[in-house]
């Protein structure tokens, strides 16, 4: 019985790394697994950062789809990245426990990858470059989103201004 308990535990945990499945390459060292970052207490409410950014971008009166994943590695480290379909951009995101940072981790993020901008065709294209990715790294994190990400949807919505008060 021993035996076949191992060998089950086994599966399971060979499964839970294959659900990865991403590239060579796609990092340095593959993540261990893939986790709900809105579910993470470093990035509560997802959907004000989102909102935020659509305000930033003057993106507010039409649809704005955003995708979220998050992976994690056997160290701990974490990385959240965040698809914005319309803007084709991956953006990463911040943790923190303050909500006013959470809030606004999207417009201050400094990893904004838009594709075609910060994407070149090759590694060799990068020219030493920490900043630009590949197309074939942007894709594969879009896609792998597109796949396993918690989806969200920013509807069109007027921007709310304080009313300006005369002395």
């Amino acid at each position: 019985m021993k035996p076949l308990l191992i060998m089950t535990l086994a599966s399971v945990a060979f499964s839970a790394q294959a659900q990865i499945n991403l590239p060579a390459g796609t990092f340095r060292e593959a993540p261990a697994e893939r986790f709900i970052a809105s579910q993470n207490a470093y990035y509560k409410n997802p959907q004000m950062a989102m909102k935020n950014r659509v305000i930033a971008d003057k993106q507010n009166k039409k649809v704005n789809k955003f995708c979220l994943i998050g992976y994690r590695w056997t160290d701990g480290n974490e990385q959240v990245w965040v698809h914005w379909q319309e803007q084709k951009t991956l953006i990463m995101l911040d943790g923190s426990l303050d909500k006013s940072w959470q809030e606004d981790a999207l417009t201050t993020s400094k990893r904004n990858l838009k594709l075609g901008r910060d994407t070149v065709a090759t590694d060799d294209d990068k020219h030493g470059s920490s900043y630009l990715v590949t197309n074939q790294w942007w894709h594969t994190i879009a896609n792998d989103c597109a796949k396993y990400g918690e989806k969200y949807t920013i509807k069109p919505f007027k921007i709310k201004t304080r009313p300006t008060t005369t002395p």
